[in-house]
């Protein structure tokens, strides 16, 4: 038997309330897991290429040495956030870490993308933007 609200007893307003948060974080929680399954064909790459990243990232020491190794870093430059992240292309989604310093804003893919060099050899290269704060 459905309650109106307008008859709900204020007992209960606390619990209706909850459950709609509940209810509001399980759509967000669901919608995040859709978009990320639609930028791959199958989830279990999804899995595992989350799994090979974390992996690269556990070999180098952490996302701050990664970091470092990949674009030049002023004194005092501080890493503030890193993240797994899809870069949105004409070409399509790009995976890689996005990284927020005190200087800068900078991204580079998880791997290597095929470019054909001017010579007109294929070459093997990560895709790399930053831009200065």
């Amino acid at each position: 038997m459905e309650i109106p609200v307008d008859e709900t007893p204020s007992r209960h307003l606390p619990v209706l309330k909850r459950m709609s948060k509940l209810g509001k974080k399980a759509n967000n929680f669901a919608n995040g897991v859709k978009q990320h399954v639609r930028l791959a064909p199958k989830i279990t790459g999804t899995v595992k290429g989350k799994l090979s990243l974390g992996a690269k990232i556990i070999q180098v020491g952490g996302v701050e040495k990664i970091f470092k190794q990949l674009f030049s870093v002023k004194e005092g430059e501080n890493l503030l956030k890193a993240c797994q992240c899809y870069l949105s292309t004409t070409a399509g989604p790009i995976a890689g870490l996005l990284f927020i310093s005190t200087n800068k804003v900078a991204f580079c893919s998880e791997r290597s993308l095929k470019f054909c060099s001017p010579s007109g050899e294929l070459i093997r290269v990560h895709y790399k933007v930053h831009d200065q704060l």
